[in-house]
């Protein structure tokens, strides 16, 4: 066999291989991944829906911490990794954020603003933003997730959060819960005109 097309082969072997190798550690998480419920913040109604997903905003992105990297002064957007447990009514928070890559516990990683040279921080970015849907099915979710603006004042919309499996530092959002449903019964069977803000824990899959 010719060394050009063994070569050429080789490459595209290695080209397959990594699709399938990132595809096989995304159901690896999907299925052994710890359950986390993160609690979403409305949806900002300037930032329209995109796509075929919607736009996510998370409690759990704003705290107060310290940043692993004190002494620096240059305001920049920094890598860290942040440890995970859970409050009082089940849902996910940031514990605290550390430079290297923990041995043990759940954890993601993230990114994140130092305020001060003091090591202050109080804002950073989950490495998910996005629940991606069939067509057509982005505008209906955002409605439900965005408040309704009535004289200028805007309604609290029903509680959601998003179910994400967790495993060595990765992460998939393998439900979007609103109200105590999940967002495809919301989908196939969709709220009247008034529907009541359910007072029961939240729940994960």
């Amino acid at each position: 066999m010719p060394r050009r097309v063994l070569l050429f082969g080789l490459v595209a072997l290695a080209q397959l291989a990594v699709p399938a190798w990132m595809l096989i550690g995304h159901e690896r998480v999907r299925t052994e991944g710890e359950v986390f419920l993160f609690k979403t913040a409305p949806v900002d109604p300037r930032d329209p829906f995109r796509g075929e997903y919607v736009r996510l905003n998370f409690e759990a992105e704003q705290g107060n911490w310290t940043s692993p990297e004190t002494g620096a002064t240059e305001y920049a957007r920094r890598s860290a990794f942040a440890l995970l447990n859970t409050d009082s009514l089940g849902y996910a928070r940031v514990s605290s954020l550390q430079a290297e890559r923990p041995e043990e516990g759940d954890y993601l990683p993230v990114h994140y603003w130092q305020v001060d040279h003091e090591g202050a921080v109080n804002s950073l970015e989950l490495p998910f933003d996005r629940y991606y849907l069939e067509e057509g099915d982005g505008p209906k979710t955002e409605e439900l997730l965005a408040p309704d603006w009535s004289n200028g004042t805007p309604s609290t919309p029903l509680p959601a959060h998003v179910v994400v499996r967790i495993l060595h530092g990765g992460s998939v959002i393998t439900d979007l819960v609103v109200g105590g449903r999940s967002i495809h019964e919301w989908l196939q069977d969709p709220p009247g005109e008034s529907v009541p803000t359910p007072t029961s824990a939240p729940s994960g899959s």
